[in-house]
């Protein structure tokens, strides 16, 4: 497809949910902060953690995170299962069709937290953020994976479509359920996205 067959799209500026609407919200729906990767493994062993894997697949990719694990509420996995399906929907019929959705971020433990807030602006040190809940989820909106984990070299009216019809099918969901929030971040160039379900 050239650059003029891509349809315009600006669903970006929807995803604009503010942490203290929901906050509450995250905590109630997900699991107690837990301190440190220690006591994560110790609480996953004993199956008393409210939480399950995420892995990759077809349609979306866990990129190595050096601040969390691969981690989400039943609720909160469920839905980004479901944006993942929808997104793939959405480009089945584009030449973008093998594009993967690249997720940055999902669960951090309370030291997670408080060392990401050091060195990320966008990041709280809030020991309390939905991260730490589980319902959270970062997903790139500047790069795309393709079906071997590779970086997409896209022009930039490719990335404009995928991050716009990214942020179209999140805002649909958004739409149907109340208790989906998002928030399209600037510096760190990803939609935030917590479930309180």
């Amino acid at each position: 497809m050239t650059c003029a067959e891509y349809p315009f799209k600006h669903h970006s500026p929807k995803l604009n949910a503010r942490l203290p609407a929901y906050k509450s919200l995250s905590l109630k729906a997900g699991v107690r902060p837990i301190a440190d990767d220690d006591v994560l493994k110790r609480t996953l062993e004993a199956g008393t953690a409210k939480l399950v894997r995420v892995e990759s697949d077809e349609r979306m990719w866990i990129a190595p995170m050096d601040h969390g694990s691969p981690y989400l509420t039943p609720n909160a996995a469920e839905a980004l299962q479901s944006i993942a399906r929808d997104f793939q929907a959405r480009i089945a019929d584009t030449d973008l069709a093998d594009a993967r959705i690249r997720v940055t971020s999902l669960f951090r433990t309370k030291r997670d937290q408080k060392e990401l807030g050091r060195g990320n602006v966008n990041a709280t040190r809030d020991e309390l953020a939905p991260h730490t809940h589980g319902t959270s989820m970062d997903l790139s909106y500047m790069k795309f994976v393709d079906q071997q984990g590779g970086f997409l070299e896209l022009k930039a009216c490719q990335q404009i479509f995928l991050a716009e019809t990214l942020a179209e099918v999140i805002a649909a969901h958004c739409t149907k359920d109340a208790r989906i929030f998002a928030t399209k971040e600037k510096q760190q160039a990803c939609y935030h996205i917590s479930v309180c379900r």
